[in-house]
């Protein structure tokens, strides 16, 4: 069965999305199935991102800023760290500024933290901060 990139396209949109239905609420209400069941539909949303017609690597570092999110809250800061230099690879890679930048920040911040390396943190939190900012 071959999916055409204009159906990719939503089935990203809806994983995407259908991810906050459980990452929006508060770490303490989300079950061990509700974590798994977030993590397969972040992990939908960036399979879908990369075959959806008009992709950019803007779709990529935010996929991979939704994946690093998931694991800071699953407790996983190795995993986190991975997707947070990933997303931050893809914004320099690609000169993403502004908004997608400074979610590649906030990615390593959240991740320092989860790995409980609060200089690396704070200083992630600093960049993050003077780009918003600015």
């Amino acid at each position: 069965m071959t999916i055409d990139s204009s159906a990719h396209r939503s089935l990203a949109i809806e994983a995407n999305n259908s991810t906050w239905e459980i990452l929006g609420k508060p770490v303490d209400h989300i079950s061990p199935e509700d974590a798994e069941e977030m993590t397969r539909r972040a992990y939908a949303a960036a399979y879908h991102w990369q075959r959806a017609e008009g992709s950019t690597p803007a779709n990529s570092a935010r996929a991979d800023w939704l994946l690093s999110r998931v694991w800071v809250v699953r407790g996983d800061g190795i995993q986190a760290m991975n997707y947070a230099k990933r997303c931050m690879a893809t914004c320099e890679a690609s000169s993403l500024a502004d908004f997608d930048l400074a979610y590649a920040y906030d990615a390593l911040a959240r991740a320092h933290a989860c790995l409980g390396r609060s200089e690396e943190h704070t200083s992630e939190l600093q960049s993050h901060h003077d780009l918003v900012c600015r």
